[in-house]
């Protein structure tokens, strides 16, 4: 395993716990540019962009939440770091970090939504142990 992948199974957050939280951000994330009324088109657009990937995410990985079961783990939480570092940077790259609200919204959901990647366990879920079968003599 490397040490990225140990890094990513540290945390002390269950899994079960990081799926329940990933459906509510979801819904933040699509809601939040409607709710503060984003000035901004960039800003709306990203954020409803991220949010229906969130819902993907949510739905679709590998652990007891999600509902498809067929995104790893580990690939959800590298996709969760890589978005949420981009909810920080984006305001200021794109252009609207002067649009306070989009801004707030962005850096906040961003900067909790990071916490809780780091502190999840990313974790397989584990086989089921399955009985060792024996080959014909013939």
């Amino acid at each position: 395993m490397s040490a990225l992948n140990r890094f990513m199974s540290r945390g002390f957050v269950p899994p079960q716990v990081h799926g329940v939280l990933d459906y509510p951000l979801a819904a933040i994330l699509i809601a939040g540019p409607l709710v503060f009324n984003f000035d901004d088109t960039a800003a709306t657009v990203i954020a409803l962009v991220f949010g229906g990937g969130a819902a993907v995410l949510a739905v679709a990985t590998a652990w007891s939440t999600g509902i498809v079961k067929i995104i790893p783990p580990l690939v959800h939480g590298y996709a969760d770091t890589v978005v949420t570092v981009a909810l920080i940077v984006l305001p200021f790259a794109v252009g609207f970090s002067d649009h306070t609200p989009a801004l707030l919204f962005y850096v906040i959901v961003g900067g909790a939504g990071l916490l809780a990647t780091l502190a999840t366990r990313f974790e397989s879920p584990k086989p089921a142990a399955q009985p060792m079968a024996f080959r014909d003599a013939a």
